[in-house]
């Protein structure tokens, strides 16, 4: 049994204090907060850029012993904040074994928001608890519905409304009123339905390898067929894996209506409209390896597996990140695959699979012929 957590996820550069407080008031008062509604154990990520956060601004909050960490972006990577708390957000999903830590997103309603619901409707349909906390009772507006309805499922959000968030004065005054506030009018944002490929990543009886294939980073080189390409991966896995590892199904990740390798005899799900710049694409597709992760959880009384291999240019392009989050699905019991350019070897947990080996389009190498 996992101790609950509440983990306040919080958009600041959405949502700022009227007036410059110090940050270790700041983290107090949005603990208390949310503890008056019933909420304990709060832990806190910030996201913000550098117009909000300074340097010693920042390093202020790293001395709060609430804050687990401040994410700054400089202002022109403000588009990559959503991307990034989302992320975090399906990560502490997936550490959440038993669905009792919940999740509150700390923000303000803007054009964004249908995208952030949208995301959290995956996790709010695998079961797991998801809030927003808001300043003001919201309206439906930017793609989304709000409701007073009472009754709670999976197609809706509650709302926190904390007018007075960032006051620790009148936390402090009014804690007498806490049963008052926990039982106040309620709101709910009704959740757009989930991306249609992300409703369910339970891999079908028989297949035991799942593969995230980032198109843009490693198109198909000319001549190679998308069986033959199956097949050089099931080899190169078979290498590793000491069990059989059943069939392969493959999600591919691509930013425009175009896939030319799509041939019936491939279990693949071609995502289409990835978004186009590197960083946003690259989230999505983890959101989406983590969301799997979650649907596929290793047999704790059996070998090792599922399998998940990435083909993406993951490693090089957030090394620190990536071995993070690829080492924990390790840990947990998976079988955990990574594409390099370079000679394949073993990063900690991860295994790295030569794209010259996956893409090769003369004979497969056998079992035996294969030497990692």
């Amino acid at each position: 049994m996992h101790r609950k957590r509440t983990h306040l996820l919080w958009k600041a550069d959405r949502w700022l204090p009227d007036k410059y407080e110090e940050p270790g008031f700041i983290c107090l008062s949005l603990g208390l907060s949310v503890s008056r509604r019933g909420f304990s154990n709060e832990h806190i990520r910030v996201y913000g850029n550098s117009d909000i956060f300074s340097e010693d601004l920042e390093h202020e909050y790293f001395l709060s012993p609430e804050c687990d960490n401040i994410l700054r972006f400089s202002k022109e990577e403000a588009h990559q904040i959503n991307y990034m708390m989302l992320v975090d957000a399906v990560l502490m999903a997936s550490h959440d074994d038993d669905h009792v830590s919940p999740l509150v997103i700390i923000t303000k309603l803007a054009q964004d928001t249908e995208m952030i619901c949208r995301v959290l409707a995956s996790l709010t349909s695998r079961g797991f608890p998801v809030l927003f906390a808001l300043p003001e009772a919201p309206q439906s507006n930017f793609g989304i519905t709000v409701s007073s309805n009472v009754v709670l499922g999976p197609e809706r959000i509650p709302v926190l409304l904390c007018p007075h968030l960032f006051d620790l004065l009148d936390h402090l005054e009014h804690e007498e009123e806490d049963e008052d506030v926990k039982h106040s009018q309620r709101y709910f944002i009704e959740l757009p339905p989930p991306d249609a490929h992300t409703k369910s990543f339970s891999m079908p009886q028989g297949v035991e390898t799942c593969v995230f294939w980032d198109v843009s980073d490693y198109p198909l080189p000319l001549g190679l067929q998308l069986p033959v390409f199956y097949e050089n991966i099931l080899s190169a896995v078979r290498a590793l894996v000491p069990c059989p590892c059943g069939g392969i199904s493959i999600y591919a990740y691509v930013d425009n209506d175009e896939f030319d390798y799509e041939d019936a005899r491939v279990l693949i799900t071609v995502v289409r409209n990835s978004p186009a710049d590197k960083f946003s694409r690259l989230a999505k597709m983890t959101m989406d390896f983590l969301l799997w992760s979650i649907d596929n959880p290793a047999d704790p009384h059996g070998t090792r597996g599922p399998n998940l291999l990435l083909i993406s240019k993951l490693l090089q392009d957030d090394e620190l990140n990536c071995l993070h989050k690829l080492d924990n699905l390790s840990t947990n019991g998976l079988n955990v695959f990574l594409t390099s350019e370079k000679i394949p070897r073993k990063v900690n947990y991860v295994h790295l699979l030569s794209w010259q080996d996956l893409s090769a389009v003369g004979k497969l190498k056998s079992r035996e012929d294969t030497h990692y």
